[in-house]
């Protein structure tokens, strides 16, 4: 189980090509590295978790959620960023599950608890990813492919405080016009894109409910 502070990720997906990683040493990128992991994502058969924008997710072993976070509506206007508040401690989980569901506070480890509450697998891939840094932006790059034929890139930056949010979108947009990144549009992630050819339903729930 991960055990680090809660954390408010911002980041902006992109659709890249075979010149992606000439183009990001160009810009003073570095890799830091390759990993190759599974995530499989949790949710109750009526999907109370992610009609509400929440995400649970297992990472080799590793919980993780991820909750939205609102942002003023002059930083928030005309952004094709997201923005995502992401807890990593047992406890901190379980109390925003337990809220999230309308729970009574549950006894026992982690997966016993999540068992009472009815959360079961809904979804489940493997990434390949490579991951850059951009020295002296403070911004992360990680390059996606996924088992099931979606490449995507994502430009992120981690800050603390919510205050801190509209620097790191403008610091976000900089980098990705810099990169050739101009679209107007949003850029599906994976799971959008998982939930929309292996889920339709629970796709079409997401969409209805304005989180997609």
């Amino acid at each position: 189980m991960a055990s680090g502070p809660a954390v408010l990720e911002v980041e902006r997906k992109f659709t890249y090509g075979p010149e992606a990683e000439e183009m990001l040493q160009a810009l003073g990128a570095r890799l830091q590295g390759r990993l190759i992991f599974r995530d499989t994502y949790y949710d109750t058969a009526d999907l109370r978790l992610t009609l509400r924008d929440h995400w649970l997710r297992n990472r080799q072993g590793s919980w993780e959620l991820k909750l939205p976070f609102p942002l003023p509506a002059a930083a928030a206007a005309g952004s094709m960023a997201t923005r995502y508040r992401e807890l990593a401690r047992e406890e901190e989980i379980v109390a925003a599950l337990e809220e999230a569901l309308g729970c009574a506070p549950l006894g026992g480890g982690l997966e016993a608890r999540l068992a009472e509450m009815g959360l079961q697998a809904f979804a489940s891939y493997v990434t390949d990813r490579k991951s850059y840094a951009v020295p002296g932006e403070g911004l992360r790059v990680d390059l996606d492919q996924a088992d099931f034929g979606f490449a995507v890139g994502e430009v992120e930056q981690v800050v603390a405080t919510t205050e801190e949010v509209p620097e790191a979108l403008e610091r976000i947009n900089h980098f990705c016009v810099r990169l050739g990144v101009t679209g107007v549009k949003k850029v599906p992630g994976k799971m959008t894109t998982y939930l929309h050819q292996y889920r339709p339903q629970h796709y079409q729930k997401l969409i209805e409910a304005h989180v997609l």
